[in-house]
């Protein structure tokens, strides 16, 4: 099988049998599709892989086959969405249907190409999340916010883990987060409870909407009309729309992003969220949220592993210390 480990680089360090499992994975789906994943470059690589197809026209989104009910239902999303004329990225033409395997899923989405070296802005959301948050529904059921639930599910799959990747996160949260595993599930779990508690008891300062779910700067693409518009529908849900402005807000308090970026978002969107009184609520919901986003998948990622024991620590701490973003 031909490595892909120089594009890999370009990302985040994997090992080499992570390497070779996500190579399979690639394969695999372009294989299913009918495409040449020839040239393909990994983007990213979180909960889900992301590698863009130049000669194809598209970028896949392949994860586990256990999320392909996440993956059907953002088809669909998808979909309307476009139905709508929604500013959201869209999916290839020729591949409108999830592509599955007996061990992955994606989905296949029109690549669209930026200009080199071009950064979006945080005030760049606010139209599409205007747009979003004019929508009271999609004319079929989507979910109910719920990150606390996911936070948790995560959390709970590292705790079932077993064999090898159960050795791997013991030595890791002893070796890097100074915390006994169990001890560490323990005060994670405490965190989630009191975090859902927080939550069930505030009041909203915007009426609930269609919101993205992950709004950063990062999910923004310009697309062929010149519109700027929002990929990566995963979390797309009924919820708070603060929400869709926490990304921005935390990353001035804890990534040290400048604040000026987040004072342009907040005027042209109209609302405020760091002096809201929502804002320490979404602030720990956020946190737990990062924290456990990974958490379940470390073993042969040894820069988020490190990375995510240094925010455990700080977390745990309660320190205010500035975050580093996974590459």
């Amino acid at each position: 099988m031909r490595s892909l480990a120089a594009n890999f680089y370009d990302v985040t360090t994997l090992s080499s049998g992570e390497r070779d499992r996500l190579d399979t994975a690639l394969h695999d789906i372009a294989n299913a599709a009918g495409i040449d994943p020839a040239g393909a470059i990994l983007l990213r690589y979180t909960m889900n892989a992301v590698y863009k197809l130049p000669s194809a026209n598209l970028v896949l989104r392949i994860a586990p086959a256990a999320k392909r009910s996440t993956v059907r239902r953002v088809t669909k999303i998808a979909h309307r969405l476009a139905e709508l004329d929604m500013p959201t990225a869209r999916l290839a033409p020729e591949l409108q249907e999830p592509i599955e395997t007996p061990n992955w899923t994606a989905s296949a989405w029109t690549y669209l190409p930026q200009v080199p070296g071009r950064r979006h802005s945080p005030a760049e959301l606010a139209e599409p999340l205007l747009a979003f948050h004019s929508l009271h529904g999609l004319g079929f059921p989507i979910p109910h916010w719920d990150p606390i639930s996911r936070a948790q599910c995560r959390l709970e799959n590292a705790a079932a883990a077993q064999d090898d990747d159960l050795g791997y996160l013991r030595t890791w949260a002893v070796g890097l987060v100074g915390l006994e595993l169990d001890d560490l599930v323990d005060w994670l779990r405490q965190r989630s409870r009191s975090v859902r508690a927080a939550a069930s008891s505030t009041d909203w300062q915007l009426p609930i909407s269609v919101i993205h779910g992950d709004a950063h700067a990062g999910n923004l693409l310009t697309d062929a009309h010149g519109r700027t518009v929002l990929g990566d529908l995963d979390s797309v849900s009924i919820g708070p729309p603060e929400w869709d402005l926490v990304p921005a807000a935390h990353g001035v308090e804890r990534f040290g992003d400048p604040r000026d970026q987040y004072d342009e978002l907040s005027a042209a969107y109209g609302f405020d969220l760091l002096s809201a009184p929502t804002w320490p609520t979404l602030r720990s919901i956020r946190e737990l949220q990062i924290v456990t986003s990974v958490i379940d998948g470390l073993s042969g990622r040894p820069e988020v592993a490190d990375e995510l024991a240094y925010r455990l620590r700080s977390l745990i701490a309660g320190d205010a210390e500035t975050w580093h973003r996974y590459r």
